[in-house]
């Protein structure tokens, strides 16, 4: 194994099971996920060196790759290894005290054309990286979002539920959002119903009732908003899956977005205009710490089987 250290980009990459220097991290420009986004990811971060529902990101991951008619090379116990080994190494390289991890599966090299049979084996990347603090003052003040043109990819082309490497049109959602000077960008189906921001899930409050829009609307099931919804059933709180307009979204009362890296964050702008107060919510508050408490004692669980 090369001396491992990381380098300018502050970084470690496990490639096909071997952990590599940020520097000496390459993959061929045949590639298919660098030619074609032929490729499935998941993203999590650790907590106290815990990988969080790192079962239910592989799972995720194993669904995303069967809605591209591929099977992993390698297992989940194989990746678990890699993951752990890495985390390892990472952790004598990095003070930091929480770790992203993205994993990676790409469809491999070959001879250049869409045919995966093409494809002359798999690829399998592992970014280990440090994970800044959340910044508190968008919990504490929410942030801004705007309603993007760009629409959501509709099912029947690519389904958004397939976690994959092709983001083109995320990018360009969230290319408009930044030139506004927004946090994110929404974006609506191609029935103007909204689904989810760019790289998060969306909710709103409506009296009592906590709304975020269902998985057939076009979106990613992200697996914060199923903890969410989860123990919202738990608790008995008024939370469901519903279709809504860009209308609804902006005359709510409460607006977040969730996602594994963000957890719970208010929204308290909406295309310029304040969302209900123009402070995070009681009801977004209240969620955020049900979470918060679901997410420590999955930490203490695992910590106890080590």
């Amino acid at each position: 194994m090369p001396q491992l250290s990381l380098g300018n980009q502050n970084s470690l990459v496990s490639i096909n099971g071997n952990l590599t220097p940020p520097e000496e991290a390459m993959v061929s420009i045949f590639d298919r996920g660098f030619l074609y986004g032929d490729s499935v990811y998941e993203v999590t971060l650790t907590y106290e060196g815990i990988p969080f529902l790192l079962d239910e990101h592989l799972e995720r991951l194993w669904h995303s790759a069967a809605g591209i008619a591929m099977t992993p090379t390698w297992s989940k116990d194989e990746i678990k290894k890699f993951i752990s080994e890495g985390l390892e190494a990472f952790s004598k390289l990095s003070d930091a005290k929480r770790q992203y991890i993205r994993v990676i599966i790409t469809r491999g090299g070959g001879e250049i054309g869409l045919d995966p049979s093409l494809s002359n084996g798999q690829n399998l990347f592992i970014i280990f990286r440090p994970l800044p603090e959340p910044i508190k003052e968008y919990y504490e003040k929410g942030v801004d979002l705007v309603v993007t043109e760009v629409i959501r990819t509709p099912k029947k082309a690519m389904d958004p539920n397939v976690k994959s490497g092709n983001y083109l049109n995320n990018v360009m959602a969230i290319k408009q959002a930044r030139e506004k000077g927004a946090y994110d960008a929404v974006m609506l189906n191609d029935k103007g119903f909204v689904t989810e921001s760019t790289t998060a899930n969306i909710w709103i409050v409506l009296g009592e009732t906590i709304i975020t829009p269902p998985i057939e609307a076009g979106l990613l099931g992200g697996l914060t908003r199923r903890t969410l919804l989860q123990i919202g059933m738990d608790k008995g709180l008024k939370i469901k899956e519903q279709n809504f307009s860009p209308e609804t979204l902006t005359s709510a009362s409460e607006v977040f977005i969730t996602s594994s890296t963000r957890e719970v964050l208010p929204v308290t702008r909406i295309n310029g205009e304040l969302i209900g107060s123009g402070s995070p919510g009681p009801i977004t508050k209240k969620l955020h710490q049900l979470y918060k408490e679901f997410r420590d004692q999955y930490i203490k669980t695992a910590q106890s089987k080590l």
